[in-house]
């Protein structure tokens, strides 16, 4: 790295590399720590929670580090490969390992009785994230500008790490006995997703003045409360908004698409 601009992207991308590892370490330590003996690092969350939270923050970093290469014209091919190391971690490992570590707590009999399904989504997961990740790395694929082809690892991690922090906060899995099974059946759709052939339309500029500033408020709170720990609940909303709406969007101008990539 020979200029200096390229140390700004290249941080975050190591910070949301270094936090997907914590992540997983943390995971651990809710396996050892039981419940009751308190949270960790004065947090006020239990460490399986926490952890949770620390792929969100890696989703956030994830959006900084394209921005600044963006801004400050840094793109390269080192960091282009940095940041699908890193996303495998923060995206395909950690929220994987979330669910198992996170199920293990809530019903360790559940659990036992469960756990081919937990292997099975846990592996459905993991791959289809490297899958996407390699997929760009090894072929060369001109991704449209204003779709994604497929579901980015990046929603897939942040959804999936949403989904446990709320079925935790509204206790899900005291409700019904068969409920901790919407976890590893997100893992499975979430991993389809993002080897899917469908398209998704990218955050970006738009013509509408009226969207872009809903747009960028909503990306602006989300900032302030996913670094804040903060109303889970609106940030697991507007995921799942854009996720539809989005998939419906691109569904309905798919022949278009597939004409210009043709093209």
């Amino acid at each position: 790295m020979k200029n200096t601009r390229y140390i700004v992207p290249n941080f975050f991308t190591g910070m949301n590399f270094l936090i997907g590892i914590f992540a997983i370490l943390v995971m651990v330590e809710s396996v050892i720590r039981a419940p009751e003996r308190g949270t960790l690092l004065g947090s006020g969350k239990a460490p399986v929670i926490l952890a949770a939270w620390m792929i969100m923050w890696c989703v956030l970093l994830d959006k900084l580090d394209g921005f600044a290469a963006k801004l400050l014209k840094a793109s390269s091919e080192f960091g282009a490969q940095f940041d699908s190391l890193a996303d495998l971690v923060a995206f395909g490992v950690s929220p994987g390992l979330l669910v198992y570590f996170y199920t293990l707590n809530a019903n360790e009999e559940w659990f036992s009785r469960h756990r081919p399904l937990m292997v099975v989504s846990l592996s459905v997961f993991m791959l289809c994230a490297a899958m996407r990740l390699a997929r760009y790395n090894a072929i060369d694929v001109d991704e449209m500008k204003e779709y994604f082809h497929g579901l980015p690892s990046t929603f897939a991690g942040g959804f999936t790490a949403l989904t446990v922090i709320l079925f935790d906060e509204y206790q899900m899995h005291t409700l019904h006995s068969q409920a901790l099974l919407a976890l590893p059946l997100c893992l499975i759709l979430m991993g389809l997703l993002m080897v899917s052939p469908f398209y998704l339309p990218k955050l970006v500029k738009r013509q509408n003045k009226a969207f872009n500033i809903f747009q960028g408020a909503n990306v602006f709170f989300a900032y302030i409360v996913g670094f804040g720990m903060r109303f889970p609940l609106y940030l697991y909303i507007i995921a799942l908004a854009y996720g539809i709406s989005g998939f419906i969007i691109g569904y309905l101008k798919r022949g278009t698409l597939l004409q210009n990539s043709e093209d």
